[in-house]
């Protein structure tokens, strides 16, 4: 079913190989697609009734467990992994299991996640719960939200109220269309996008991708590669501890009288949310003498995650954590913050009783805008600048044509990927242009949101494995203030959309704008390491994507509609006008225009200079990616500058006293086993809310 090939390069390439070395390479047989297309879209339609019945359930069911991802940072797609487990007792038939299968799995499993399943709030958001906010929408605007080509009739919106009702495809058939396109507009310019990336990133640099690392250790496991023998128990305590771990925690959700072995229920002081993310209220000591004390998380899948990026991105995460700390401390002393000891952490992090108050959206300092402008903008640059004579020799080989040598390990010519990316850049805007936005939003979408955001984002995720970006609060909409530097008087559907676009479109990392980035280059990252055919990897993603897109938003629509929104929780309970960050207030909140361009020059500023002494200076210890994370939005909110210390304890600790071998053999696998488990645990408890939605209990 698979064939191995051997093929001979007559020139040295960028990998590093010699004249005339034989390399064994695996292609993915033609024989195959059927089989996994016929998976991807029973693994969606699976995978999409399951997030709809645990939804139900409510609780962790909603919000900590899944098959697709599970937080905001910790976009692993789960089902990635899930298909590798399930596929292991096929060992024992068929004697060993062939990387390639395995890769092939991976890359069916990872696009079902990202695409067919997605996280819980992709699947409350489109297309059903943009649709319901035509039941809320006020008189002077519902005309115009009707008449949207991809808005269903009144009527038919209004019978997923109670559910019970056959899908009326033909009038939900626009909405189906239009979000699978908007999902798949940006999957193909995002991913043209990482393929130019793809030698530079892997290749070249060697961006770890801590999540991918961690899963072909498992795939290596599983089919049985020879040799890991001896580091095999290191892999079993990881998987059983993270299994152990997850297990005490659905235990505790599911039955009051459970022992709280890990205080998941709260104390007087704190409260634990279904992430894991604790926090505190303002009795808390810490708390009432701390004015940046953001809490800390008990989740176990970043200490795993984080384990595996650099330790000098650790380091500076948790240094300059502390450095916020001092500097919000200095400013309370100066006169800031007023009543912040009034407000819990949560409020503090997202300034949910006024910007002025947070620390991190507000003066002095302006952290959220320092870094999610400004340092989301210098990392993309100095991408950009580091790879000018690599982009040189892109341009050169595309205006020369053919394939050069150069060109030997990489999916397409590129040639080829220049026009990827261009006429990909011409369908996302003809899509924005359909959907009502004008040339100068377009293109803010564009160069920002789709261009700008995702490269960075791509590369800190494959450096550190988090999603730093993800959390819609205020901040995605700054380009369209060169537009509208105060709000207009009325709105329109450029205002509405553009909106949708930039901030719901990054707010978790299967929302669509950075999501086809992300599962490209990582499956590019992961056929690499197994020595799977790039070609064959990059057509299977675009070909499981595309099955994942439509079966998922087809199957949302279909269940809703079965089980209606009162039993089934989505978003659109509110007007058009109002959805997440569209409405006016809500842009007066955030600082003025002058304010968030002033502090996005200092950040960019700030982390191009933590650039040039990192380059100019061997001994320069911090890492502007670690600037990035101890002041980005997601990291902040999921309170994992715990996580980041943690992990660099341990790594550090595995180093000096073992050093790298120690790293390879135990830790390595420890954490691939620990994510294997947390994996399999998502498995377990998805079944026990699917046995309550039917038999509560």
């Amino acid at each position: 079913m698979v064939d191995g090939k051997v093929f001979k390069r007559s020139k040295r390439s960028t990998s590093g190989l010699k004249m005339s070395e034989e390399v064994k390479e695996f292609r993915i047989s033609p024989s195959l697609l059927v089989p996994l297309i016929i998976l991807t879209a029973v693994l969606s339609f699976i995978g999409t009734v399951e997030i709809a019945l645990n939804g139900s359930v409510g609780g962790a069911f909603m919000c900590r467990y899944a098959w697709g991802t599970v937080s905001k940072t910790m976009g692993i797609p789960i089902m990635s992994l899930l298909v590798i487990l399930l596929a292991f007792p096929f060992k024992y038939l068929r004697g060993r299991l062939s990387p390639s299968m395995l890769v092939s799995l991976y890359i069916v499993g990872a696009a079902v996640a990202m695409y067919g399943i997605g996280h819980y709030e992709t699947f409350a958001c489109w297309p059903v719960g943009f649709a319901r906010t035509l039941l809320y929408t006020e008189p002077e605007f519902l005309p115009v939200a009707e008449s949207w080509w991809w808005m269903p009739p009144h009527d038919v919106v209004e019978l997923i109220v109670a559910g019970g009702v056959a899908t009326d495809w033909g009038a939900w058939s626009g909405a189906i269309l239009f979000w699978s396109l908007y999902l798949l507009v940006f999957y193909l310019f995002g991913s043209s996008v990482m393929l130019l990336f793809r030698r530079r990133w892997l290749d070249i640099e060697r961006v770890p991708f801590p999540y991918v690392i961690a899963t072909h250790e498992l795939i290596r496991r599983v089919s049985g590669e020879r040799g890991l023998e001896k580091t095999m128990k290191w892999f079993i305590i990881g998987f059983v501890i993270a299994l152990l771990f997850e297990i005490q925690v659905t235990c505790t959700y599911v039955w009051p009288w459970w022992p709280d072995l890990l205080a998941w229920r709260g104390t007087a002081v704190d409260e634990t949310s279904p992430q894991g993310c604790v926090c505190i209220y303002p009795n808390d000591p810490i708390e009432s003498t701390l004015v940046w004390w953001p809490g800390y998380t008990k989740n176990i899948l970043p200490f795993l995650v984080y384990y595996l990026a650099p330790l000098d991105v650790l380091l500076s995460a948790w240094v300059f954590f502390l450095i916020v700390v001092i500097l919000a401390q200095i400013a309370y002393m100066m006169g800031y913050y007023t009543g912040v000891f009034d407000m819990g952490s949560a409020c503090r992090i997202l300034g949910w009783a006024g910007s002025d108050i947070s620390p991190l959206f507000g003066p002095p300092y302006y952290w959220m805008w320092v870094t999610m402008i400004g340092g989301t903008f210098a990392v993309t640059v100095m991408m950009m600048f580091h790879a000018r004579s690599y982009l040189a020799e892109t341009i050169r080989l595309a205006m020369r044509g053919g394939r050069s040598p150069e060109e030997a390990n990489e999916p397409f010519t590129y040639r080829q990927i220049y026009i990827f990316i261009i006429l990909s850049a011409i369908i996302l805007l003809a899509f924005c242009f359909s959907a009502g936005l004008s040339i100068g939003t377009s293109l803010a979408v564009l160069i920002v949101g789709a261009f700008i955001n995702t490269v960075a984002a791509a590369y800190v995720l494959g450096l550190s494995g988090c999603g730093y970006i993800h959390e819609r609060a205020l901040w995605p909409s700054w380009p369209l203030r060169f537009i509208w530097p105060t709000a207009p008087q009325n709105y329109s559907a450029d205002w509405i959309m553009s909106h949708v676009f930039m901030h719901t479109g990054l707010n978790h990392v299967t929302h669509g704008v950075q999501t086809g980035a992300y599962l490209t280059i990582q499956n590019l990252k992961m056929g690499g390491l197994a020595k799977i055919n790039l070609r064959d990897v990059f057509i299977l993603t675009t070909i499981a994507s595309i099955i994942a897109i439509f079966v998922g938003n087809a199957t949302r629509v279909w269940i809703i509609n079965l089980l209606g929104v009162g039993r089934v929780p989505i978003w659109g309970g509110c007007s058009v006008t109002e959805w997440c960050d569209n409405d006016f207030a809500r842009y007066a909140q955030a600082p003025p225009a002058e304010f968030q361009f002033t502090a996005g020059a200092a950040g960019f500023l700030i982390t191009m200079i933590l650039f040039l002494l990192r380059a100019r200076f061997i001994w320069w210890p911090l890492h502007p990616v670690g600037f990035i994370l101890a002041t980005g939005v997601a990291p902040n909110w999921m309170r994992e500058w715990n996580a980041m210390l943690g992990a660099w304890i341990a790594k550090f600790l595995t180093l000096r006293v073992g050093g790298s071998r120690a790293y390879e053999e135990y830790g390595v696998p420890f954490v691939s086993g620990g994510i294997a488990g947390y994996a399999l645990s998502n498995l377990i408890a998805y079944l026990v809310g699917t046995v309550r939605f039917f038999i509560p209990f």
